[in-house]
């Protein structure tokens, strides 16, 4: 019990030492990929080539390193749905499809962009009546197992709840799968990323090969992630929201320390009542954190053109690091919210 109220006590004291405040701002930044406008035909290819499973393995690892084999395939083939069901979403392109015959255009190892076959690729879209193609260069993954003594209830012959030894089985699976846009009349690589996702799995059984079985859900969590990956992919062509962090400064005058609770409340209203209150007062530091606070409630109302307002005064009141930074960081965001706005128009007249 001592130990407990230890524990809470040093939790109290860490939280109510913070001067500050974290919140959550979703700020407008541009696509990372800006296609042509003559592009118009997609098609998708599956670069992915079957991996043979490990030799010298225990049971266990042979029958996981089987099934993972089985849902690489079965990953690859949602991934490409993922990404096909975004692109058929943008109203710019005519044409997106599949090319299930596709074969492996080139040896792994020499996968770099120099050692690309730009004339295979070239006629893969004549042939098709292609524009551009987007790749799954390469689908991976990789499972580590561990497992423990543990115990587990089951019903006996009576109908009774019973509790039995038992082994829980911890599979913790990285996807990792890479992307790529190419131009083959232009050859270029206009877009090449790589993305990892980790999927964790828990089972109990009596053994752990029934624990293994009993992880019914694990194949659809992979499917969703990699079915996720593919339509993260496909995004990358439109403007989007990004969450960042921000600081509020919660301490330092009587008023900040009472804004606080109207801040965790979201009760902005409060709190912006309290913090221009601040905005005289004698100390210049405490005023450069009112107009701080100020900025950030601006740009959690996505009116970057005040965020920047109250940014400039925070800096001139207290020209410190801190301020100067976040002026900084502001005037790069509505540089990108002012660039993605002109996409979001640019795609608007390429739907017409």
């Amino acid at each position: 019990m001592r130990k407990l109220i230890l524990i809470i006590s040093i939790i109290w004291v860490f939280y109510s030492c913070k001067s500050t405040y974290t919140v959550t701002v979703y700020n407008l930044e541009p696509a990372p990929v800006v296609l042509a406008k003559d592009i118009k035909r997609i098609g998708i290819i599956n670069e992915v080539g079957d991996r043979a499973a490990s030799e010298n393995i225990s049971s266990l690892e042979a029958l996981v390193k089987a099934t993972d084999l089985k849902l690489a395939r079965e990953g690859t083939e949602a991934a490409l749905e993922g990404l096909l069901v975004e692109l058929q979403k943008d109203k710019r392109f005519d044409t997106v499809m599949i090319l299930n015959n596709t074969v492996s255009l080139w040896e792994r190892e020499l996968s770099e962009a120099n050692s690309i076959p730009w004339q295979d690729l070239k006629e893969m879209c004549l042939q098709n009546q292609l524009d551009a193609v987007f790749s799954l260069a390469f689908y991976q993954t990789d499972t580590k197992i561990s497992e423990r003594k543990s115990s587990m209830e089951e019903l006996d012959m009576l109908r009774t709840r019973v509790v039995i030894p038992a082994r829980e089985l911890t599979l913790e699976t990285l996807i990792e799968n890479g992307w790529r846009i190419y131009d083959p009349f232009d050859e270029k690589v206009l877009d090449e990323i790589k993305v990892n996702e980790q999927v964790v799995t828990q089972a109990k059984g009596e053994d752990v090969l029934n624990a293994l079985r009993s992880m019914t859900d694990r194949a659809d969590s992979l499917m969703s992630k990699s079915r996720g990956s593919g339509s993260t992919f496909g995004l990358r062509l439109k403007p989007s929201n990004k969450a960042v962090e921000r600081q509020i400064y919660i301490k330092g005058s009587p008023l900040l320390v009472q804004a606080r609770l109207a801040v965790i409340d979201e009760d902005w209203l409060e709190a912006a009542r309290l913090w221009q209150m601040d905005l005289n007062h004698e100390k210049s530091a405490i005023r450069a954190m009112a107009c701080h606070n100020m900025a950030v409630l601006y740009e959690i109302k996505n009116d970057l053109e005040k965020a920047l307002e109250w940014a400039i005064q925070a800096s001139t009141h207290d020209d410190g690091k801190a301020h100067t930074q976040y002026l900084e960081t502001l005037k790069i965001c509505a540089s990108q919210k002012l660039q993605a706005e002109k996409q979001w128009e640019a795609i608007a007249l390429l739907r017409k």
